[in-house]
């Protein structure tokens, strides 16, 4: 297998894995982690991708590229976390409903 296309494919499996995970965690904050988290874990690793590509990766597909991928799928995950917290509907301060 050529070794961009693993990179690509261990990217979207590792954010995939990553973004699942952390919508059923988020699950019960709100609806929209169910999709968002997978896909802004899967963008996050592939931006890891892009990052090792362009800081000088050999193109071999070791643990450090592995290591930022995790990281920032994590990151894409906590994201998810933050903009689904923004739109839950909550009581306002002065009292009227939305």
């Amino acid at each position: 297998m050529d070794t961009p296309l693993l990179n690509f494919v261990g990217a979207v499996g590792i954010g995939l894995v990553i973004g699942i995970v952390g919508g059923f965690v988020l699950r019960g904050r709100s609806s929209t982690a169910l999709w968002m988290s997978p896909v802004l874990a899967i963008v996050g690793a592939l931006v890891a991708s892009g990052l090792a590509a362009m800081f000088g990766d050999r193109r071999d597909y070791g643990y450090k590229e592995i290591a930022l991928q995790v990281v920032l799928a994590a990151v894409g995950v906590a994201l998810a976390y933050v903009l689904s917290g923004r739109g839950a509907s909550t009581p306002s301060a002065t009292g009227t409903t939305p």
